[in-house]
């Protein structure tokens, strides 16, 4: 699902990379990543088995275009092609924006392809989402490989719905910049679409899409984040900053407030809860103690096939760093947790909580 973060003007969108095992989606994102310019991508993070399959999923920031004046940052994942992970494929495909389906072009492998889209096709309808209004792209991969099929066989066995189709050779590079620019073009095209006043939503997308449209309308509009010390513009009363000087007023504000990120979730909270009164009390090492125990209490719950904390995090869209820097928080003495990273420890496990609601 987009997301947008109105203080960065940014917009991110999800490209998920499908396809039967050993077609190439692993190494058409190592490709990609070795093409981009360092300062436009991310780390490229691969966990795979020992016979070098893809396990889970790898990913990859990126910096594109621009939808309604946000900058455009992709986020390309690829799928484990094996029958049996196909729990973990729909979890990686939950909230996608596009897809490049790989299809390995040898003729020995056809029925495995046929397979993999059907299996795409399946898993995108149980989340209410319709194949043929869905962006989507074909690579024919491997054309350098002896006994490939013809494009035409493959066009006519494959792409039924007519989409954008490219001959790759992944493993050189070739044609892989020229999928990942219409995909993109297309995921841009589908996104504009949904702006409230041009279009519908499509249905099946986490949020809606007016919802969406409406956020992304708020942060074009917004202004340039100020620099320190820059008056505000006429007729606006600057926003209102918390007193240095004060530090006891501005920490029991929330307190004062009542708030509490426990009553997003009914009759889940209590975790939260926990946690919260924790960091009232100033118990800053029992909270991160008491989030960290929380978070991997709703890592084991996930129904993946995958056991290790650490790989369960990423696959629930966790940044894996921050997953290791709980741990380490929450292995600190006592004494040893600040304020701050309590904090953190609780923005961790809310950020959990709101990413299993979307599963």
């Amino acid at each position: 699902m987009s997301t947008v973060n109105a203080l960065a003007r940014e917009i991110s969108a999800k490209i998920v990379y499908y396809g039967p095992g050993l077609s190439g989606k692993t190494t058409s994102l190592q490709q990609i990543h070795a093409s981009v310019r360092p300062e436009s991508r991310g780390q490229l993070v691969s966990l795979s088995t020992e016979g070098d399959r893809t396990l889970f999923f790898d990913f990859l920031p990126l910096k594109s275009e621009q939808v309604r004046g946000l900058t455009l940052r992709l986020q390309l994942y690829t799928v484990p092609g094996q029958v049996f992970y196909d729990a973990t494929r729909k979890l990686v495909l939950n909230g996608a924006d596009g897809v490049v389906f790989v299809a390995d072009s040898q003729a020995s492998v056809l029925d495995s392809n046929l397979e993999s889209f059907a299996n795409l096709e399946s898993n995108l309808a149980e989340m209410g989402i319709d194949l043929p209004a869905f962006p989507h792209v074909l690579q024919y991969n491997k054309r350098d490989l002896p006994g490939v099929l013809p494009v035409a066989e493959l066009r006519r066995q494959l792409n039924l719905l007519g989409a954008p189709d490219f001959e790759t050779v992944a493993s050189r590079g070739e044609g892989l910049l020229a999928a990942l620019k219409e995909i993109t073009r297309r995921v841009v095209k589908d996104l504009d679409a949904r702006h409230p006043h041009r279009a519908a939503p499509r249905q099946g997308f986490s949020g809606g899409g007016s919802e969406l449209a409406s956020r992304i309308s708020a942060a074009a509009e917004a202004p340039e984040p100020a620099a320190q010390g820059v008056a505000a513009p006429a007729g606006r009363p600057p926003a209102p900053r918390a007193d240095p000087s004060a530090p006891e007023a501005y920490r029991d504000r929330g307190q004062l407030l009542g708030l509490s990120f426990a009553r997003m979730f009914p009759g889940r909270g209590a975790a939260l809860a926990d946690v919260e009164h924790d960091l009232r009390e100033r118990s800053y090492g029992p909270a991160a103690r008491r989030a960290a125990e929380a978070v991997a209490e709703l890592l084991a719950g996930l129904r993946v096939d995958e056991a290790a904390p650490a790989a369960r995090a990423t696959l629930l869209g966790l940044d894996g760093r921050e997953f290791l820097r709980l741990g380490r928080i929450a292995a600190k003495p006592d004494a040893a947790v600040t304020e701050p990273e309590a904090l953190f420890a609780l923005h961790l496990l809310v950020a959990a909580m709101v990413k299993l609601e979307r599963i």
